[in-house]
């Protein structure tokens, strides 16, 4: 350890701390409790300034993470993620009665975990950020609300359900330690260029492995069935962060995998395999999801279709691929935020489904909020100039630059299914009338403003998306020389 090791963590070591003072004061200050949130959201904002005017010196720690441009890209979004659910999380939490440090405390830690997971240029540091710091900080959160049955239940199925994926992803480590005897995913690659695949069965095996354990954090089928129950019963602030930040975090360590391992383990054998996956993804997802009533559920199908479309850029991996991939991790946060900050908002109780039918008539009733939902379901959609629509363009364009338009052909087709749930949203909003007993509905203005901010968001990358086009192409570049 050396001080440029320390300095390249800095933001992830201010986390750390931060979320150990947020967890020490609810027990000694517990007077601060309404703060709380706001000092979770100024420690986002101080590690993302820190990342940004600090050093990007590449490998660091002998090799185990890598601090470069698209490190710093996945970052941002992260810490953008973290604000904004700490900001929705406080009204949240007041009006459940669960305002307490550990919340945040989590939180960041959760962030810590995700931002290690996307620096790791180690097999073994890929398994410690993902379960040590991401995975185990999530199980508590799910299962935050200790007096509800429903939270309890969507916390234990994302304990076993994710201790299983990690055990896979675990043994699949330990099959290509034992087959190559390193943990770098270089070392790794250099091996597997020495000897073919078809005669390294412990290879082949700690692949096929280490896939479905990513395939289970990131809800693709077959690796799906956890995500419905688990973004139903957790609490919304907090599913807003699960169906963002884990899985934009494990994208891109797969991203780092393929471009690793390319094109010498990626044979023809393997890229079929993983466009089936996408395209099972995209297909499930979305036609599943016409048959929810459930607000949360059919997000949560929506989110396994839209890894299956984000799938797709690393299929057609190459420098358009993997841009499109970052710029969809990024139109993903702000749509998915938006969206679930205002069906927090749109919310009597957590016990309770969020049935899509509860929205009639808000359209009327809460203009703001009902805009920033039906503006989120559009972008969710793909339908510009949002950027949803800027981010499936990206990745489908990278599928035809690769010779695989049917694959952008599969994914354009199931956009065109999802819009039927999507616009099944709008449609309740604004062309229902409010039931007899109109629902009472808070509107807080933390989620106000979060609302707006991904609005603008939404609209704003969708008709000036070269900021984004640009910071894309520049981590890109740094992973693919």
């Amino acid at each position: 350890m050396n001080p440029s090791d320390l300095a390249a963590i800095a933001p992830e070591l201010l986390l750390v701390v931060m979320g150990a003072v947020l967890v020490l004061a609810d027990a000694f200050v517990p007077a601060l409790r309404p703060r709380f949130g706001a000092v979770a959201g100024a420690s986002a904002v101080a590690a993302a300034v820190l990342r940004w005017t600090g050093p990007l010196p590449g490998a660091v720690w002998s090799g185990a993470l890598v601090v470069d441009p698209l490190a710093r890209f996945v970052d941002s979004y992260i810490l953008v993620a973290v604000v904004l659910v700490a900001i929705i999380a406080g009204p949240y939490l007041a009006r459940t009665a669960a305002s307490y440090g550990e919340f945040y405390g989590l939180l960041l830690f959760s962030a810590v975990g995700a931002m290690v997971l996307a620096k790791a240029d180690s097999l073994l540091v890929i398994f410690i950020g993902l379960e040590l710091l991401l995975s185990i900080s999530l199980y508590v959160l799910n299962a935050f609300h200790r007096d509800s049955g429903v939270s309890l239940e969507a916390g234990w199925k994302y304990l076993v359900v994710g201790a299983f994926a990690s055990a896979l992803l675990l043994f699949g480590i330990a099959l290509l330690y034992g087959a190559t005897g390193t943990f770098s995913l270089a070392a790794t690659a250099r091996v597997v260029a020495e000897r073919p695949l078809a005669g390294n069965p412990l290879i082949l095996a700690g692949l096929a492995l280490a896939l479905a354990g990513f395939g289970f954090k990131l809800a693709l089928v077959p690796f799906h069935a956890w995500a419905p129950d688990v973004y139903q019963g957790s609490p919304t602030p907090v599913t807003a962060f699960l169906s963002v930040v884990p899985k934009g975090a494990m994208l891109v360590t797969l991203a780092r995998v393929v471009a690793a391992l390319a094109p010498q383990a990626l044979t023809p054998k393997w890229l079929p395999l993983l466009a089936t996956i996408a395209i099972a993804s995209q297909v499930l997802g979305n036609l599943v999801a016409i048959a929810q009533r459930d607000v949360k559920r059919m997000l949560a199908y929506s989110g396994i279709a839209h890894m299956g479309y984000a799938l797709v850029g690393i299929v057609a991996f190459g420098f358009d691929g993997l841009v499109g991939v970052l710029v969809y991790l990024a139109a993903y946060t702000v749509m998915n935020i938006a969206a679930f900050a205002v069906v927090s908002a749109f919310s009597e109780s957590e016990d309770e489904p969020h049935l899509i039918t509860d929205l009639a008539g808000q359209g009327w009733r809460r203009p703001f909020l009902s805009f920033t939902l039906a503006l989120a379901m559009f972008s969710l959609a793909g339908i510009p100039p949002t950027v949803g629509f800027v981010a499936k363009f990206l990745v489908f364009r990278a599928a035809v630059n690769q010779g695989l338009a049917w694959l952008a052909v599969v994914g354009v087709l199931a956009s065109f299914v999802s819009v039927f749930f999507y616009v099944r949203v709008v449609y309740y909003l604004y062309m229902k009338p409010l039931p007899q007993r109109a629902p009472a509905y808070l509107e807080p203005w933390p989620v106000r403003v979060v609302a707006g901010v991904c609005a603008l968001a939404i609209v704003g990358l969708g008709i000036f998306p070269s900021w984004l086009l640009n910071a894309a192409e520049t981590a890109a570049k740094t992973l693919l020389r």
